[in-house]
């Protein structure tokens, strides 16, 4: 072994390290040329990185006829000539051409590297291509060429690689593409197009990539895409779209990708979804549509996407209302993000199928209340984030079952602390281990609460009328409930039976208050409230008002009762 190590050493040039077998490695500023570092022929590997030499000649290298490898990382390479690679017969990977100064690379330079498997050209300032430079490596499997000054691919570039698998070209300036360019391309598994200027996706662009796994198109100017343009791709998992300009997406654009695990679709002005988009696709989980015009989704549009566990819907401006079928078939989603909206509001059974989600963000929203049932069906629920939606009032029964729930956000709504909001507070004080920071839950209004915490404020019990199909609330003091039975100016004793009589006669009674204080009693045909006409009208049990808050609304008389303290 160690006369092994001695031989290698009597061979190694100065500036270079031989200790690894078979390997050579030459770097530092100080060399500038190549051929004076006369590089020994009997090396499998050869590495040469870091160095201040500009060009690479036909006489580099002598005859290398066992080398399989070459590695040109961090060099200056500026000028490359078309015999540099002939004496590496057997070369089979040109790796690491990365990092150099190379502004073209002159027609045939690789025609005699018929066994090339790797070769890396990026990071450099390529501007263009001979068509025919690759036409002799039909066993390459891999074409590094991002980060380079590529304006356009010349018809015909990739046609002989017909064993290609990976082949990135982002980072460019390309802004079109020919038709046919990907056409050989039958065993392309991975294809980058990224960070281009790419503004359409023609039609057949795709459609010969029968093998493609990845397509990442994201970073781009596309503003069209053609309806078939993903159709002939049956084995794409992952398809990145994002930071584009698309604002329309063709009906059935995504039908044909029955593998799909990955789609992006963020930071795009897509106005409107088209009611048919998706196709089976039961192997995506994470679904990205942040930084949208989108003003809302038609119902249905993901019922297709039965094993979606993330679904990102967020930070879009515009978006303001949801119908209910929107989230129909997710019966498997985990986490629902619709933060950063403008929905104003969300209908009862627009979470239905949504039995299994654990995580659902609202925050940031223009809600101001929502309906009692919305949150019923989420049963294995056990975070969400209501602040700062604009809540001012929820019922008490919002949340209740809700039994797995661990964590809630409250905070930062202008919380209405009146009597509609006295339920809620009772739930927020059997609940407030799980609820964040909430002792900051603070009342807006009225302005004499501003600031107190709703915790801490005595909630009164509302009583109310009907007029025109529309509640009024008012706090009320059982005092001034009381005045109910008393004379009113002598004229007439209010009592339930005078009530109920009024009701069928459909009598306006009008009354000058000598009160400011007024109570608003329901004119409602329900006689089970009224168990006893003799029984004085003075109720302040919080469950009997809350029963008669409920009782129907079809009744149409206009009426309001005003009650003298006198």
């Amino acid at each position: 072994m160690t006369s092994s190590f001695v031989a290698l050493d009597a061979f190694c040039p100065v500036l270079c390290n031989c200790s690894v077998k078979d390997f050579i490695a030459c770097s530092g500023t100080s060399i500038t040329d190549i051929a004076a570092l006369s590089i020994p022929y009997n090396f499998t590997y050869v590495l040469i990185n870091c160095t201040q030499a500009t060009e690479l000649t036909n006489t580099s290298f002598q005859a290398m006829p066992v080398t399989l490898r070459l590695f040109f990382e961090g060099n200056q390479f500026s000028v490359i000539e078309s015999g540099a690679f002939q004496k590496f017969p057997l070369l089979k990977s040109l790796m690491k051409l990365t990092k150099n100064a190379i502004r073209s690379l002159p027609p045939g330079i690789f025609h005699r590297l018929f066994h090339l498997e790797q070769l890396f050209l990026d990071q450099n300032a390529l501007s263009d291509l001979d068509p025919y430079i690759f036409q002799n490596l039909t066993n390459l499997s891999d074409l590094i060429l991002n980060r380079n000054l590529l304006r356009e691919l010349p018809a015909g570039l990739l046609d002989h690689l017909v064993n290609l698998k990976k082949l990135n070209l982002s980072r460019n300036k390309l802004a079109s593409l020919p038709k046919y360019i990907f056409n050989s391309l039958f065993k392309l598994k991975i294809l980058f197009l990224y960070n281009n200027c790419l503004e359409i996706l023609i039609p057949g662009m795709f459609d010969n990539l029968t093998e493609l796994e990845e397509l990442h198109l994201y970073a781009n100017s596309i503003v069209m895409v053609d309806k078939e343009a993903f159709y002939n791709l049956p084995k794409l998992n992952l398809l990145m779209l994002h930071k584009n300009k698309i604002n329309i997406l063709p009906e059935g654009l995504f039908l044909h990708l029955p593998l799909l695990a990955k789609l992006t679709l963020y930071e795009n002005p897509l106005t409107e979804f088209p009611n048919v988009l998706f196709g089976k696709m039961e192997n995506l989980k994470d679904l990205w549509l942040y930084h949208t015009d989108l003003l809302t989704v038609p119902n249905f549009v993901f019922s297709n996407l039965t094993n979606l566990k993330l679904l990102i819907l967020t930070q879009n401006p515009k978006l303001q209302s949801l119908p209910k079928e929107s989230f129909s078939g997710l019966s498997k989603l985990e986490e629902l993000s619709l933060h950063s909206n403008s929905l104003k509001f969300l209908g009862e059974g627009l979470f239905q199928d949504l039995q299994h989600l654990k995580i659902l963000s609202l925050h940031n929203n223009v809600f101001e209340d929502l309906p009692e049932n919305l949150f019923h069906p989420l049963i294995n629920l056990e975070i969400v984030y209501l602040n700062k939606s604009k809540l001012r009032n929820l019922p008490g029964t919002f949340f209740k079952t809700l039994t797995k729930l661990k964590n809630i956000s409250l905070d930062d709504n202008p919380w209405a602390c009146d009597c509609r909001l006295k339920d809620f507070k009772l739930w927020l004080e059997m609940n407030v281990k799980i609820v964040q920071n909430s002792m900051s839950i603070f009342c807006e209004h009225p302005s004499a609460l501003k600031g107190k915490s709703v915790l801490h404020f005595d909630a009164p019990i509302c009583s109310y009328t009907t007029i025109a199909n529309d509640y009024s609330y008012e706090v009320t003091t059982s005092s001034v409930l009381a005045s109910t039975t008393q004379s009113i100016r002598g004229e007439m004793t209010l009592t339930p039976t005078k009530l109920l009589a009024d009701h069928y006669t459909h009598t306006n009674v009008s009354v000058n208050p000598s009160h400011e204080e007024t109570t608003l009693i329901p004119l409602k045909n329900d006689l089970s409230k009224i168990a006893d006409p003799t029984t004085s009208w003075n109720n302040n049990d919080s469950s009997s008002t809350s029963s008669a808050i409920h009782m129907g609304t079809d009744h149409k008389i206009q009426r309001r009762f005003t009650y003298s303290s006198s």
